[in-house]
């Protein structure tokens, strides 16, 4: 066997033209054959997916479309029920009131086929009833009972009056129809009941015509309640005679949505259930009817499958014929394809050889007017357009390391891995100052937020720490005298892809002095301001005094010591703002750790905010534990936090807004959130919320809100001072909540725990 087997092999192999021709043969073949199998399963099953996905959508739209009709069916109740004079009328038992106040209503509502009004004895006072020919049947004062209904009764006992559903046969026509169920009301309780209704039947008309499948509706013993199909009962209960009470429970152990019997019981086989109907074959899918949450029967939905068989022969047709013209096709291009192919290939790879070997001066001299010609010619052109960009490319490298070279700012350009792959003469120069100025080792240099120390007599580890700073975000680094700002951002090309990253290094020298001459100033001139405020305070409150124990007290002078004494607090907080940004600074922030009942805390804290929350027209409420909770820290610091967050709730809330405030404990730690609908902050805005002097005012009501923008920077240095984290959630013009956690403390024995100092005290 082996004697013939390589000689075929070789054959086949032997040139570019067989090489060619005969994998397309075999792979035409292979397709041909691949075709007419999907064709004949492939297809056909996805026919029937398309049917079982319609079948669902179908079931999907009766279900929404029921619960539609009986919202429709509520709405028609509540008119009916708030009529103006049904209710007295129903007290009175006035038949003809009823009739002239409820007929208009019956009249207008398309799909509504009766209304009853029954009495607190579940009488029937009045009924106006919808024939098949659309007239309308007023009928008063039969005295049917309908007692037995339970919802009826579930109705007329509910204090709340709230509605019930009902499918019941109509004690007068003997039809089945679909109530919605209300009370109608007076000024002094219960007058009646509202029932207004449906037939099934052209309720399941209906359905019908929306879903355009056919609808069949059991009930739990599995009889057919209702149906589209034009069949007799005797034609019906034959075709649906699988449809047993036990397949009923199995719809409703399954799932309260569309389904279908055969993939659910498990005892048979799962091959698709058909019903044939008028020599038609039907796939069901059931469900659950459902009214107001009550099950009350079963439906399929019924499509025909005839379109399966027919769609299946047509296609297998066509996919034949097409198979077999581009099998051909195939082969014959394929063939001529191979021998104009096969001859010049091997100069333009004798040719690619040279090129690839650095002659860039060879070309493949090949003149011909097909793919090969146009090839060759591409070919050579793309050798001469790659001699000229690479002169170009020498030409702006040139110009590009010139440019890098003047730059005064240090630029390191590095890859992926940390390494240096260009650093200008700046740059150069100050690696080398690190290394002499700091013999020693380099530590952190890239987690550091101020000046750095730079310790290493190795540049690699300053190297390392530049690799490691966050895009597009500034670092600074301490060398001698000297202070560098390093920004890092990556390097990539247009698809996408990182190459690795650029970083600046920039002398900001200048710049640090400044700022600490500034933070220097402000921290001297909030000392000095401190005295005479201290001095104006208690001036204030001793006036406030001598007016409150005056016995006739003069309410303007009053208002004005109020008012003088509200903006010297205000002033007090912005001075002690700027004392604790300088602490902050400094790193120097001071917290006494002892423990503090945030309930306790909050609480007062809520009481003052009361007044100036409902003069803002603001609806302030909060959610405290009735119990401590126990925190340890600083208690002026904590309440601090607190009134920076609520105050700006209320500055940032528009009148008609809530500000709530709640107090969370969970397992070893206690959250505590400050919720409002205000104008919120915008997303551009919220990664700068927590930077001094920071204030993202964008709405225009809030323009005159005043403010030194230190309230929530300051809120986070003594949140994290204690141990805790602060975070906020914001959608402009809905709302923020801000919240702070705290780590929860449980001290061995609290008999005198800290005073919890009020906003005025501090």
């Amino acid at each position: 066997m082996v004697s013939w087997f390589r000689p075929v092999i070789n054959f086949f192999t032997s040139s570019i033209s067989k090489k060619i021709i005969f994998p397309y043969a075999l792979l035409t073949l292979f397709m041909a054959a691949l075709g007419i199998f999907i064709i004949t399963r492939v297809v056909v099953i996805n026919f029937e997916e398309r049917l079982k996905n319609q079948l669902l959508e179908t079931g999907r739209i009766v279900s929404e479309e029921a619960v539609n009709r009986e919202r429709f069916r509520l709405e028609i109740q509540r008119v009916v029920a708030n009529t103006i004079g049904v209710a007295q009328a129903l007290v009175d038992r006035d038949t003809s009131t009823l009739e002239e106040l409820i007929l208009p209503v019956i009249a207008n509502a398309r799909g509504i086929d009766s209304i009853l009004i029954l009495d607190t004895q579940s009488q029937e006072l009045l009924r106006l009833q919808r024939d098949s020919a659309g007239v309308i049947t007023v009928t008063p004062n039969t005295g049917t009972s309908y007692a037995a209904w339970l919802p009826v009764q579930q109705v007329l006992t509910d204090p709340d009056g709230n509605k019930e559903a009902l499918l019941a046969r109509d004690p007068l026509t003997d039809q089945l129809i679909i109530y919605t169920i209300g009370p109608v009301h007076t000024g002094e309780g219960m007058a009646g009941l509202a029932l207004v209704g449906t037939y099934l039947d052209q309720e399941v008309a209906y359905l019908h015509s929306l879903a355009l499948a056919h609808l069949v509706l059991f009930d739990e013993q599995g009889q057919v309640l209702a149906s589209t199909f034009p069949l007799t009962p005797s034609e019906q209960a034959r075709a649906f005679a699988h449809f047993t009470p036990e397949r009923y429970q199995q719809v409703l152990r399954h799932s309260r949505e569309t389904t279908f019997l055969d993939q659910i019981d498990l005892t048979q086989a799962t091959e698709p259930e058909l019903v044939t109907v008028n020599e038609a074959n039907y796939r069901l899918a059931y469900a659950p009817y459902i009214i107001r949450n009550r099950v009350y029967g079963v439906y399929a939905v019924a499509l025909t499958t005839d379109f399966i068989t027919s769609a299946t022969v047509e296609s297998q047709l066509a996919l034949a014929a097409i198979f077999t013209l581009g099998t051909l096709t195939v082969l014959g291009i394929g063939y001529g394809l191979s021998r104009l192919i096969s001859r010049p290939l091997l100069r333009l790879v004798s040719t690619a050889r040279a090129i690839a070997a650095g002659q860039l001066d060879q070309r493949s001299g090949l003149h011909r007017n097909d793919e090969i010609g146009v090839l060759a010619t591409t070919f050579d052109g793309m050798t001469t357009e790659l001699q000229r960009l690479l002169k170009i490319q020498r030409e702006e490298a040139s110009k590009l390391n010139a440019i890098l070279n003047s730059i005064a700012d240090g630029v390191i350009v590095q890859d992926l891995q940390g390494q240096v792959l260009v650093a200008n003469p700046t740059a150069q120069k100050i690696l080398a100052q690190m290394q002499i100025v700091h013999p020693e080792r380099l530590a952190d240099l890239g987690q550091s937020k101020g000046p750095a120390s730079a310790n290493s007599n190795e540049t690699s580890s300053l190297l390392q720490s530049l690799t490691q700073l966050p895009f597009r975000e500034t670092d600074r680094i301490g060398l001698d005298r000297q202070v560098l700002s390093a920004l890092s951002a990556p390097v990539e090309l247009t698809s996408g892809e990182q190459l690795g990253s650029v970083i600046v290094l920039r002398d900001i020298t200048r710049e640090v002095e400044s700022e600490r001459l500034k933070d220097e100033f402000i921290t001297s001139i909030s000392h000095e301001l401190k005295t005479p405020l201290t001095a104006l305070k208690g001036y204030n409150n001793l006036l406030k005094l001598m007016l409150e124990m005056s016995a006739q007290t003069d309410g303007e002078k009053m208002s004005i010591v109020r008012t003088m004494d509200e903006e010297l607090n205000n002033l007090d907080n912005l001075i002690q703002a700027m004392l604790d940004l300088a602490q902050i600074d400094a790193g120097e922030l001071g917290i006494d750790q002892e423990p503090v009942d945030l309930s306790s805390l909050l609480r007062i804290e809520a009481d003052q905010w009361g007044v100036k929350m409902k003069q803002r027209d603001l609806h302030f409420s909060t959610r405290i534990p009735d119990g401590p909770v126990w925190v340890a820290g600083d208690p002026a610091r904590l309440n601090r936090v607190v009134h920076n967050l609520i105050k700006n709730a209320h500055d940032y809330t528009l009148p008609g807004g809530n500000v709530e405030v709640i107090l969370l404990r969970r397992t070893d730690q206690v959250q505590v959130q400050v919720k409002d609908t205000g104008v919120g902050i915008a997303p551009d805005d919220q990664r700068f919320i927590y930077t001094r002097f920071f204030r993202a005012i964008h709405d225009e009501h809030t323009y005159e809100v005043s403010g030194a923008g230190l309230g929530l920077y300051t809120s986070k240095a003594i949140v994290e001072a204690h141990n805790g984290q602060i975070w906020m959630e914001s959608q402009l013009h809905q709302g923020s909540t801000f919240t702070f956690a705290l780590p929860v403390v449980v001290p061995e024995e609290v008999e005198d725990p800290a005073p919890v100092p009020s906003q005025a005290q501090q």
